[in-house]
């Protein structure tokens, strides 16, 4: 008994050490120069949360964002110049620290406490992760920790807890609400199979209840927000904006995409489609995580006008999986090298960031663009098929049976 309370005292203290490490790291970047242009219109939400509050923000300004207005209003009340600007940078971090926390514990639950530590070790201290957060100043941390939560709160089956994140996921950036697909598809599941509706009664009223805390007072309407979601996807008509995908690789980027964006569309909805089919044979927390991945990977590769941060969800979803099995790990470790690789390049191209010359020129050579997107897309297909061979053997026993 003593020695099992030692071990577990021995994994928080492991824990706790690699959290305040992640912490510290976030802190020392966090003066880096990021993407100027993203920090003026952020800066600009923030002090309109604060000069108008959420009941008539949306008179004076606009904002594809509406959940993270709750996250940056107080800054604009309680700071200005150059600490207000250090705070918005630094909004990412505390959601890094709780993915790496809800990551560890969805590792607990497939491997034994000591290998669930790779989960958030290999998340804390991923350069992707870093360069898209306190580096760059994004948010995409928090849509990460929605997109996450509801994917685990489906393999709980807790079905109004799903929705309610799945909306909230949306709500911070409206990619993350492609976790919307495996909830709906699990929820529809259930219900046929057992005939009781209630899974997509809770699932839609978890939704509905989560739109209206986040909604209501900001005065946003669902209409209006499509709209705004809409109008914002036809803003870039371009091939690849700096996603490092298959119109990255064979076309380049921001080139004009014309009909190709009628190709890209078909081919996401193929791959939205192949990436849920899992779901017909296994539907336990690995799969439900491997679907999740999937899904991401299906909006950053197939489609065009894709930024270069969309990849990101998949380095949240992905890292209790690369605990659990060496070969992901492996694998994860690699993607998030061509990851960073691609955020470098964007960082480089788009803003005055700058960081070993060796290193910048490396990544901005002209064949880098086509062996970072060769390396995303050949070590995503290789985490489908390591991902998806569970549920195929699952199915063969069953038929064999």
């Amino acid at each position: 008994m003593r020695s099992e309370r030692a071990r577990t005292i021995l994994v928080l203290l492991a824990l706790v050490a690699m959290l305040v490490a992640g912490l510290w790291i976030r802190l020392a970047v966090l003066d880096a120069k990021g993407h100027y242009g993203d920090a003026v219109v952020v800066g600009r939400w923030t002090d309109n949360m604060a000069r108008y509050g959420p009941w008539n923000f949306y008179r004076h300004d606009s904002a594809l964002y509406p959940a993270l207005l709750y996250a940056y209003w107080p800054i604009g009340v309680l700071l200005d110049g150059a600490a207000q600007a250090r705070a918005i940078k630094g909004v990412s971090i505390p959601f890094d620290l709780a993915i790496a926390l809800v990551a560890y514990l969805a590792a607990r639950r497939m491997v034994g406490p000591w290998r669930a530590l790779v989960a958030p070790a290999v998340y804390l201290f991923n350069p992707a992760v870093l360069l898209a957060g306190p580096v760059w100043g994004q948010v995409d941390a928090a849509g990460a920790l929605a997109y996450l939560l509801a994917l685990l709160a489906l393999a709980g089956r807790r079905f109004a807890l799903a929705g309610a994140f799945t909306v909230l996921a949306m709500l911070i950036k409206p990619q993350f609400g492609l976790v919307l697909l495996p909830v709906a598809v699990v929820a529809i599941q259930r219900w046929r199979s057992t005939h009781d509706f209630s899974p997509i009664k809770w699932a839609a009223l978890g939704g509905l209840a989560a739109y209206l805390i986040v909604a209501v007072p900001l005065r946003l309407d669902p209409i209006t927000y499509a709209g705004r979601v809409i109008g914002a996807g036809s803003f870039k008509e371009m091939s690849s904006a700096n996603a490092a995908n298959i119109w990255g690789l064979f076309i380049g980027y921001k080139h004009p995409d014309g009909g190709l964006v009628y190709v890209g569309a078909l081919l996401l909805l193929l791959g939205l489609a192949a990436a849920l089919l899992p779901l017909r044979w296994r539907r336990d927390l690995p799969t439900i995580l491997a679907v999740g991945a999937f899904v991401v990977f299906a909006f950053y590769f197939l489609p065009t006008r894709v930024h270069e941060r969309y990849l990101f969800p998949a380095m949240a979803v992905l890292a209790p999986l690369a605990a659990a099995n060496w070969r992901v790990f492996a694998a994860y470790l690699i993607l998030a090298a061509g990851f960073a690789a691609s955020m470098l390049y964007a960082l480089v191209d788009t803003t005055p960031f700058t960081f070993w010359p060796e290193l910048e020129r490396l990544v901005t050579l002209p064949m880098a663009r086509i062996w970072i997107s060769l390396t995303l897309i050949a070590t995503a297909a290789t985490l489908v098929v390591l991902l998806v061979a569970p549920a195929i053997r699952s199915a063969s026993t069953v038929e064999g049976d």
